[in-house]
C-alpha cells in the first residue's frame, strides 16, 4: 500500500508542469488570438446563415473603404456627419416558406417544431453589428473608423413563438445615439402578415483602435414624431443607466439600491431565517436560491469567433439561453415558454482558448409582475472567465431571463397564468443573494412601467 501510495505520488509530480510552463501558457493563447483575428475572412462560416451573410456584407464593405482612391487633401482627422435611421437601416429575410430551403428549416426547428431562440439571439446580434458599424462609417473611405463593441442587451422581448411555416423578416434602426454610444432597435415579423413575434433593443458603444477610450460618433438626425419618441426613450434610459452606476458605486453593497431596496433585502434575509436554521419546520414550497443553481464549463473554440477575432456575443447569449431554460425547466416541472431576456451586460472580452464557467439560477418566481398575469419564473445567468494559471476569476456576463411554463402538463398550450400553476417562492441563503434578487425585481417592475407607458402614448 505504502508503495502505491508513493507511485501515485511520484505520478502526480511528473504530471504537474513547471510554474515557467504555466507562466508561458497565456502568451501562446494571445498569439492565437492575434492570427484568429487576421482570419476575420472565415469567422462567419462556423455561425448560421444569417450571421454569415451579414458578416460577409460588413467585410465587402470595409474591402470597398480600403480600396476606394481618396485626394490627399480629404485626409485628416475623422469628420463626424450627422445620419438618419434610415441611412444604416438593415433587414434579412428567412425564406422558410421555400421548399427549397429545408435546410434553412432544420437549422433553426426547435424539438416542437417553432423557431430556436437562441439561434435568432445568434442573429440579433450581428444584425446589431452591422448596423452600428454602418453608422459610424465616416464619409471619408480611407478614414480610421472606431471598433464597436456591443456594452448591453437591454432587452429581447418575445411576443409570439415564431413558427417555420412562414418567412421571417429580422430588421433594425438606430433609435438614439449618444456622445460615444448608440442605441440600435430590431424587430422579427412574419411575411407577409407583418405581425410581430419579437422587438430588442441593443446598446454599441465607439472605442479608439488605437487607444481604447470612448470616441464621438455620427450623430442621429431625427425627423418625424415617431423617430423623436424613439429618441426622448433611448435618453432617458442612457440617463438611468448612469444614474444606475452612480448609485452602484456610492453604495455600501455596490448595488443600486436605495434605502427602500435594503429594507426588502433585510427582509427577505429574514423570511428565509426558519429556511436556513429550522429546514424541516420550514414551508413546504420555499426553496433557497443556491439551490436551483445548474452550471457549465467549456472552452471556447476558434469556430466561435467574431469578426474581431473574440468570442461572439451570439454565441454567449445563446448558451446562456440553454441553461437559463433548462433551469427554469427543471424548477417549474413544465416546459418552459420564453417570455424575454431582460438584461444583458458585457463586463470582459472573450478569448478563443478561455475556460468559461455559467452559472445559472433562479432569482425569483412571481404571478403578479406580468401584466397579463402569466406565472414567471427569472432566472440569471454569470458567465466567469476561469484562468488557472493565473488562478483568478474575472466576471465577463450577466443574463437575466423570464420565463413562462407550459399551460398543459404535456408541453402543450400557451404560457400558464399565475392562477393556473402553483410556484414554489425562492429565498437568498445571504445578503448578497437577496441584492441581487431585489436588484432585478426593481429593474423588472421598471421595465414593466416603461411597457405600461408606450402603451399609453401609442393608444394601446
Amino acid at each position: 500500500m505504502a508503495a502505491r501510495c508513493g507511485a501515485m505520488a511520484g505520478l502526480r509530480l511528473m504530471a504537474r508542469p513547471s510554474r515557467r510552463l504555466l507562466a508561458s501558457w497565456p502568451c501562446a493563447m494571445r498569439g492565437q488570438v492575434r492570427s484568429f483575428a487576421a482570419a476575420e475572412e472565415h469567422a462567419g462560416i462556423h455561425q448560421t446563415p444569417i450571421v454569415d451573410h451579414l458578416w460577409a456584407k460588413r467585410k465587402e464593405a470595409k474591402k470597398r473603404a480600403f480600396t476606394t482612391p481618396v485626394e490627399p487633401s480629404q485626409r485628416g482627422e475623422r469628420a463626424l456627419i450627422s445620419k438618419t435611421p434610415e441611412d444604416s437601416a438593415q433587414s434579412v429575410t428567412y425564406p422558410f416558406s421555400d421548399p427549397d430551403k429545408r435546410w434553412l428549416v432544420d437549422k433553426y426547428r426547435n424539438p416542437w417544431g417553432y423557431v430556436r431562440p437562441g439561434r435568432l439571439f445568434e442573429d440579433l446580434d450581428a444584425l446589431a453589428g452591422t448596423i452600428a458599424f454602418e453608422h459610424c462609417r465616416g464619409v471619408n473611405p480611407q478614414e480610421k473608423d472606431p471598433h464597436i463593441v456591443t456594452a448591453s442587451v437591454d432587452r429581447i422581448k418575445y411576443w409570439q413563438r415564431p413558427n417555420l411555416e412562414h418567412d421571417l423578416v429580422l430588421s433594425g434602426k438606430v433609435t438614439y445615439v449618444g456622445r460615444s454610444s448608440m442605441e440600435i432597435r430590431m424587430k422579427a415579423q412574419a411575411e407577409p402578415s407583418g405581425t410581430t413575434y419579437m422587438e430588442s433593443t441593443f446598446t454599441f458603444a465607439a472605442r479608439d483602435p488605437q487607444t481604447g477610450r470612448s470616441v464621438q460618433i455620427n450623430p442621429l438626425k431625427v425627423s418625424t414624431p415617431e423617430e423623436e419618441a424613439d429618441f426622448e426613450m433611448g435618453a432617458k434610459r442612457d440617463v438611468a443607466r448612469k444614474e444606475a452606476r452612480n448609485l452602484a458605486e456610492q453604495s455600501a453593497v455596490g448595488r443600486p439600491l436605495d434605502a427602500a431596496g435594503m429594507k426588502m433585502a433585510h427582509a427577505l434575509m429574514a423570511e428565509a431565517q426558519p429556511l436556513l436554521t429550522m429546514p424541516s419546520l420550514a414551508h413546504e414550497t420555499d426553496v433557497l436560491m443556491s439551490s436551483t443553481r445548474l452550471q457549465n464549463t467549456f472552452m471556447t473554440m476558434p469556430q466561435q469567433r467574431n469578426t474581431a477575432g473574440r468570442v461572439f456575443g451570439g454565441f454567449l447569449m445563446r448558451r446562456a439561453y440553454e441553461l437559463a431554460r433548462s433551469t427554469a425547466h427543471l424548477f417549474g416541472g413544465r416546459r418552459p415558454v420564453f417570455h424575454e431576456l431582460d438584461e444583458v451586460t458585457f463586463m470582459a472580452p472573450v478569448n478563443v482558448g478561455d475556460v468559461l464557467k455559467f452559472d445559472s439560477y433562479v432569482l425569483y418566481t412571481s404571478e403578479e409582475i406580468d401584466p397579463q398575469g402569466h406565472a414567471t419564473i427569472h432566472t440569471e445567468v454569470k458567465a466567469h472567465i476561469l484562468r488557472p494559471e493565473s488562478r483568478t476569476v474575472l466576471l465577463a456576463n450577466t443574463f437575466n431571463f423570464t420565463f413562462g411554463l407550459a399551460a398543459n402538463e404535456d408541453g402543450t398550450g400557451g404560457s400558464a397564468l399565475g392562477t393556473e400553476v402553483s410556484l414554489r417562492r425562492v429565498l437568498p441563503g445571504s445578503y448578497g443573494e437577496a441584492y441581487r434578487i431585489v436588484e432585478r425585481y426593481g429593474a423588472d417592475l421598471a421595465q414593466v412601467a416603461e411597457d405600461s407607458h408606450l402603451a399609453q402614448s401609442e393608444g394601446k
